[in-house]
């Protein structure tokens, strides 16, 4: 679907000030205009997109099962994920830390071990595609990205942002993305 990006600059604060407060009560990003609808969200803005693009399966089991991972993505994995990034960028305390850093990484280990012979494998919910749940879900991953060791063990997880990277969408989002506010004139 064809989009234009509003750049704001986080530094001088302008997420909350109009128009995004306008949009998003809080004063944070993201925010969507679509015609007279407003939203904010990440998630409700993705579900809703998929659904506006008519990629919503029709099942109500399919769409469940969806919206739990897209759920857990940023209820469940979301928070821990910035927490440990959080950790790693901006604190000085690295060796007391590192204790934080364990646990919430051993949080969500036992996840990954079940979710991996998914992830690598033939499990029905890893072979559907769906680029709602892999929004979300690749973006959370990617917080802990600027550590690799974190993955290492877990073969199936690094194919699973590998597939995601890769999708021509995500490229060329990306890609407008890193054009900043100039992105807009072409």
């Amino acid at each position: 679907m064809p989009y234009q990006c509003h750049w704001i600059d986080t530094a001088k604060g302008e997420q909350r000030e109009a128009p995004n407060r306008l949009i998003n009560p809080f004063g944070k990003m993201p925010s969507l205009e679509n015609g007279a609808l407003r939203m904010f969200e990440s998630g409700a803005i993705v579900l809703y997109l998929y659904e506006h693009a008519g990629k919503a399966p029709q099942d109500a089991h399919a769409r469940a099962e969806l919206n739990q991972w897209c759920f857990a993505a940023l209820n469940t994995v979301e928070p821990a994920f910035i927490e440990i990034f959080r950790l790693d960028m901006f604190s000085d305390d690295k060796a007391g830390n590192a204790k934080r850093r364990e646990e919430l990484w051993a949080l969500h280990i036992s996840a990954w071990k079940t979710s991996n012979a998914r992830w690598a494998g033939s499990l029905i919910f890893w072979a559907m595609s769906s680029a709602r749940r892999d929004i979300l879900m690749c973006t959370v991953l990617d917080f802990v990205q600027h550590d690799p060791s974190l993955y290492e063990k877990h073969a199936g997880i690094r194919a699973y942002l590998e597939r995601c990277h890769a999708r021509p969408a995500q490229i060329r989002a990306l890609a407008k993305h890193g054009e900043g506010p100039k992105a807009n004139a072409a």
